[in-house]
């Protein structure tokens, strides 16, 4: 926050077989004075923990395993509105984009078709990651970004590869196109560059294409 950050990604970890624990993100939605997103590695993919989810203040939510579960995922999204995102996890093959369903080399349906049912139910986000360059910080798939905005009028949320301010401004291009905003939890990690120089590099290469100076 006193870099400048206007939202938190939070993501809840899987803690064992019984599922995960939502009072940490509670805790945190309570200690902060921005927005949080809040994303289970676990999956919310029911009714009660749905809600618990929700209950925590989080802003947004972004459901992910639901994707096993269309019709459930789609009434989510009509009942809670903007606070329900999706999370899109892509597997690029040759056969085309399929989605990563919830355990190790599982398939969750091919991309554009649920893309096209999500965007029907009227979802207004997607974080869309390349599974392939997750956490690699190999370089993040504009291509894919660029092809899912081309399909949607929803947000996207850019994720997976992004290593350098050179990443970011690649990203920063596709803001015409629908891409506004950039998951960099690894990148930050890291140590490749810091908050400060992310946010004044996004306001650069807007302002750039803009007409502006910054």
């Amino acid at each position: 926050m006193e870099q400048g950050a206007s939202w938190l990604h939070m993501v809840v970890a899987e803690e064992d077989a019984q599922g995960f624990d939502l009072a940490q993100a509670r805790r945190v939605t309570e200690a902060v004075s921005i927005d949080v997103q809040l994303m289970c590695r676990a999956g919310v993919s029911d009714e009660a923990t749905l809600e618990e989810a929700l209950a925590t203040g989080c802003a947004r939510l972004n459901l992910g395993r639901a994707l096993t579960d269309l019709r459930w995922c789609a009434a989510a999204i009509v009942r809670h509105g903007e606070r329900i995102g999706v999370s899109l996890p892509v597997h690029v093959t040759d056969h085309g984009p399929r989605l990563a369903g919830p355990g190790q080399d599982t398939d969750a349906g091919g991309l554009w078709t649920t893309l096209a049912l999500l965007d029907d139910a009227g979802c207004s986000r997607y974080v869309v990651t390349d599974v392939s360059r997750e956490g690699s910080l190999s370089r993040p798939n504009i291509e894919l970004f660029r092809e899912v905005c081309d399909r949607t009028a929803a947000s996207v949320l850019a994720a997976g590869g992004i290593a350098t301010l050179d990443d970011l401004r690649a990203v920063t291009t596709l803001a015409p196109h629908g891409v506004d905003g950039a998951l960099i939890g690894r990148a930050l990690y890291s140590g490749a560059f810091t908050l400060s120089q992310a946010l004044a590099c996004v306001a650069s290469s807007t302002a750039g294409r803009s007409g502006h100076h910054p």
